[in-house]
């Protein structure tokens, strides 16, 4: 078994325990004997509403391909019957620590980098919420956007370069 640490983002001061435990075992269901992972997610943390204990969240998988997204999934699910309480208020915005380019008027081939910052406590940022406009026209659906919803790494590239041409 492995153990680690969850933190609330609107709570930084309680941190709760989880354990994790895998096992390879044979499909007793399957045909040929196919092996498959087990893996259970569990904390000793009492349920918020009925203080009991908070059932272990399993995960059946032959593969490991999508096993990260399962134990974020169940680690979410677990989190979600935990009294965090106090929870302290998100009042301060999401900042933007850098950008480029710096200039006002820039080069055609200039990409556009902005990095924004949600600082704890906090929720988050609202992935979805980001959106962009240069000179009035809305690029958003051609965002590169990298990072977690803390922070994030927001690209863009112009899709096309235009150039005029002067024949004289």
């Amino acid at each position: 078994m492995a153990y680690f640490l969850v933190r609330n983002s609107l709570n930084p001061g309680k941190a709760v325990t989880f354990g994790i435990t895998y096992r390879q075992v044979v499909d007793k269901s399957a045909q040929d004997g196919e092996l498959i992972w087990v893996i259970e997610i569990a904390t000793d943390e009492p349920h918020a509403v009925t203080s009991g204990t908070i059932p272990s969240y399993f995960i059946n998988t032959t593969t490991l391909g999508d096993l990260d997204d399962e134990i974020e999934k169940g680690v979410a699910y677990v989190s979600s019957q935990i009294d965090w309480s106090p929870l302290v208020d998100d009042n301060v915005p999401p900042k933007v620590v850098a950008s480029e380019p710096t200039d006002y008027i820039v080069d055609i081939y200039q990409n556009i980098l902005v990095h924004i910052v949600d600082f704890h406590p906090s929720v988050g940022i609202d992935r979805s919420s980001i959106t962009m406009t240069i000179n009035g026209i809305d690029v958003s659906d051609d965002l590169a956007i990298f990072g977690d919803e803390f922070d994030y790494e927001i690209r863009w590239r112009p899709p096309s370069r235009v150039f005029e041409q002067y024949i004289e």
